[in-house]
């Protein structure tokens, strides 16, 4: 499961078009950019992966400048120069958006299933899915094979808004529907803020996983060589994975 697009409320987008504006130009700044995902990008602490960018520039004496809004904003505003690089997108979408990646990967995604603890189904095939109805988030990509699949399938709950995933955990909890899908790490940090986690389940994944990079502005090459740079020599020295640890991510 991949984000791609999502609306926002106007209000939003008027406010991040007033910071973008007042940005200070500097080679010792850079400005990243993404929509709330924790543990990758989180709201009431960095995220994992914030905290790896902004450590990766800031030893090479580069300030890390984090602007929350929603994803398709952030990938428009890294087209157009306002913004430096956007966190956690597929090589795929980096080409189909004119960005570019470094060398560096960020994490992994797959399409992870969730159901409430008394449901006995598990994902083995794509077919397992005709029996449940099926609740995903309008506008994130979930692969090709799935897009068919959920394109064509009358059971599927789409849901929409500011927290479209806590909404589905919540609606399965209800009984609106039987299955939920996204990332298993996404997933299982919004159900313990939630405190639901006790009552969901993990079910299985699609067996293809999709590697996650940071994408960069065309002309901020030298900020993903960088970046590269910076992601090596804190794995030399035990940063990165303390870092993983602290949202309890595994090792790539």
């Amino acid at each position: 499961m991949l984000r791609t697009t999502m609306s926002k409320k106007s209000v939003l987008s008027t406010i991040v078009t007033l910071i973008i504006c007042c940005f200070p130009v500097s080679a010792k700044t850079i400005h990243i950019a993404s929509d709330v995902w924790c543990p990758y990008i989180c709201d009431d602490q960095p995220g994992y992966l914030v905290e790896i960018v902004q450590r990766a520039f800031e030893i090479q004496g580069v300030q890390v400048t984090f602007v929350p809004m929603p994803f398709n904003r952030a990938l428009k505003e890294t087209q157009v120069g306002n913004i430096d690089a956007v966190l956690a997108i597929s090589k795929s979408v980096a080409v189909e958006q004119g960005l570019l990646t470094g060398e560096t990967v960020v994490g992994e995604v797959s399409n992870d299933f969730f159901t409430v603890n008394n449901n006995p189904w598990r994902y083995e095939k794509l077919s397992d899915l005709s029996s449940q109805s099926i609740a995903v988030i309008k506008g994130y990509d979930y692969g090709e094979a799935l897009e068919s699949y959920l394109s064509n399938n009358q059971q599927i709950y789409w849901a929409v808004g500011d927290k479209p995933l806590s909404m589905n955990i919540i609606r399965m909890i209800r009984g609106r529907h039987q299955i939920i899908i996204g990332n298993r790490y996404v997933i299982q940090y919004t159900a313990r803020q939630l405190k639901l986690s006790e009552k969901i389940k993990y079910a299985g994944s699609m067996p293809d996983k999709i590697s996650l990079y940071v994408g960069f502005n065309l002309n901020k090459l030298i900020k993903a060589q960088q970046f590269d740079l910076g992601v090596k020599t804190l794995k030399s020295t035990g940063e990165y994975q303390k870092i993983l640890d602290k949202y309890q991510i595994p090792s790539d």
